[in-house]
């Protein structure tokens, strides 16, 4: 990793936590600078002002939503395994940063930059997602009497529900003899049992 990679990165990492805490437009430059470790200049340099910052964390979420993520999926992973995979990679990475994720939620209300962003990645991520069900049920890996607009708003109520008890109203994790990736697996399975074709729900 290159030292101009790691400063970006520092840059980054300082603004989601300010954000997260004291909102957007209740975060200043100088105080990411000065939580990343850098001068104004440099900061600057590397994302040239605040929307910068926040149009570069928005690319970096994107990286671990299902919808983005699915384009790389290898072609020998199977359907299933595939989407158990997206819905972990999205419960955790949201759960790591979720007080970011509800902060710019309340946001976007009032903050036309942050609606702007949610504005393009929400739609986009559920029609990525949508893109590869839809394929996949030409193909006959998914029931395809199910629009596939549909399945995929079902996909992220799985993900999203999971996230919001958690964070939002603080229920603990999992029961005690459920392990965490556990219980992410049995909640896909019930997913799953809707999603998949006749043949494989018996």
């Amino acid at each position: 990793m290159s030292a101009a990679h790691d400063t970006s990165e520092r840059i980054l990492d300082a603004a989601a936590s300010l954000f997260a805490v004291h909102g957007y437009a209740g975060t200043t430059t100088r105080a990411i600078a000065e939580a990343a470790g850098v001068n104004e200049v440099t900061l600057f340099r590397r994302f040239e002002n605040k929307v910068g910052i926040l149009k570069a964390l928005g690319l970096k979420i994107q990286q671990q939503q299902a919808g983005f993520a699915v384009a790389a999926a290898p072609e020998s992973e199977s359907v299933r395994d595939t989407l158990l995979r997206l819905a972990r990679m999205e419960i955790e990475a949201t759960m790591a940063g979720g007080a970011l994720a509800i902060r710019l939620a309340f946001d976007a209300k009032s903050v036309p930059e942050v609606a702007e962003l949610l504005g393009e990645g929400i739609p986009n991520n559920a029609a990525g997602l949508a893109g590869y069900i839809a394929e996949h049920q030409a193909t006959g890996e998914l029931r395809d009497d199910i629009d596939a607009n549909v399945m995929a708003e079902a996909f992220f109520g799985l993900t999203s529900s999971y996230v919001m008890y958690r964070i939002v109203m603080g229920v603990a994790p999992m029961p005690a003899d459920v392990s965490t990736d556990d219980g992410i697996a049995q909640l896909f399975d019930l997913f799953w049992s809707g999603a998949a074709p006749k043949k494989e729900r018996g």
